[in-house]
């Protein structure tokens, strides 16, 4: 070999070819960009306190239903899903209130709903019949 192939040679065993450089490259810069979209992907808090909302009225919605006692009356309300030994315990809304429940309702047979984080009937309620868009 020539100085000038052997220098080549030596230049070409230190550097990491294109390919070989990508094959280290891609999986780290794949695993951060799925990290960062899982962390995009989660909900913030509020989110979560209404995300936890519907899925709580979900379930006592399909208790109730499923109930072979029917819906309870208003007086009656959601407790009588835990006398009934339908449910353990009733869940607090994520805000801390009890979940509100009317039957007959205002405007459909029965209301199932959270009060939302402000604690009054208003726009921010997560309800049975609308579980994503409010009153």
């Amino acid at each position: 070999m020539n100085d000038r192939s052997s220098k080549i040679s030596r230049r070409a065993a230190r550097f990491p070819s294109l390919v070989e450089t990508l094959a280290l490259v891609l999986p780290a810069v794949a695993a951060i960009a799925m990290g960062a979209r899982l962390i995009a992907g989660l909900p913030n808090g509020e989110d979560a306190n209404y995300a936890r909302a519907r899925d709580d009225i979900r379930a006592l919605r399909s208790v109730m239903l499923l109930s072979s006692h029917g819906m309870p009356d208003t007086e009656t309300g959601l407790r009588a899903l835990v006398a009934r030994k339908e449910i353990p315990f009733l869940p607090q809304d994520p805000w801390g209130r009890p979940y509100q429940y009317r039957n007959p309702g205002k405007e459909y047979a029965y209301e199932l709903f959270s009060l939302g984080p402000d604690g009054v009937e208003s726009k921010d309620d997560v309800i049975a019949w609308n579980l994503h868009g409010g009153r």
